[in-house]
């Protein structure tokens, strides 16, 4: 009813009294809660199943993190009810780790994926000194799955070609029609320590005029090698040569 005054407004309600409350005296029978929601992120999956109801891939088992901090006491949440964001509801088994990571366990399982939202809802009543969480949700029944066996990745192994630097210091043979020699006298790709005869067969190469060759066998005592070029070579006396093995 607007009196036609522009700071009052009178309301009226109809209804049937059921029972008198003094607010001074029997606050903490009405029961005013503030609804809230405090969120985390699925850090990681546990093992698939498919689930046999409808086949779908599901897992039963989530790690939790950025809901909790590193000094949080976990045992007073475990037994809480976190939602994603799809409703599936499951239930904070344990901590995990020491950083504030948590394990959640969803008995109709769940197809939340690394990253996805953990959202944990609760009430807080007005009036309770304790300030208590509470929470109306309620567990799924369970509903079973076979694991999925995953096949570990084949890792490919790596090979590394190792690459020794010498130089031409001479070359042999006879000339070939394009002019070019058939042997090349290389040092400084072993010691004289070596057995060069075990390297026989192994790729040389000559950078600057892309030509391959193959060791042939020691030549003298230092630790030279001759090369075979079965094309020739063209490279000059001093010319970078590389040992590939």
């Amino acid at each position: 009813n607007n009196t036609g005054s522009t700071s009052a407004c009178r309301l009226a309600f109809s209804g049937r009294l059921v029972e008198k409350v003094d607010p001074l005296k029997d606050a903490s029978r009405i029961r005013i809660f503030t609804p809230k929601e405090k969120r985390g992120i699925v850090s990681r999956q546990g093992d698939p199943y498919r689930r046999d109801d409808d086949q779908k891939v599901v897992r039963y088992e989530l790690f939790g993190d950025e809901l909790f901090k590193k000094e949080t006491n976990m045992k007073l949440f475990v037994g809480m009810m976190l939602v994603t964001e799809t409703g599936d509801i499951g239930e904070i088994k344990s901590s995990f780790g020491t950083s504030g990571k948590f394990r959640v366990w969803f008995p109709a399982g769940t197809d939340a994926k690394e990253g996805d939202p953990l959202i944990l809802k609760f009430k807080r009543y007005a009036h309770d000194e304790k300030k208590e969480m509470h929470q109306d949700l309620v567990l799924p029944s369970a509903r079973v799955g076979t694991r999925i066996e995953i096949q570990p990745k084949s890792k490919k192994k790596k090979t590394s070609t190792k690459v020794v630097v010498g130089e031409v210091v001479n070359l042999k043979g006879d000339l070939l029609d394009n002019g070019k020699h058939t042997v090349a006298i290389v040092s400084g790709f072993f010691t004289p320590e070596i057995n060069i005869r075990e390297r026989v067969g192994t790729k040389v190469v000559i950078p600057s005029t892309k030509e391959e060759g193959k060791i042939a066998g020691p030549f003298g005592k230092a630790g030279k090698c001759k090369v075979n070029f079965e094309e020739g070579v063209s490279a000059e006396v001093g010319a970078k040569a590389e040992l590939h093995s």
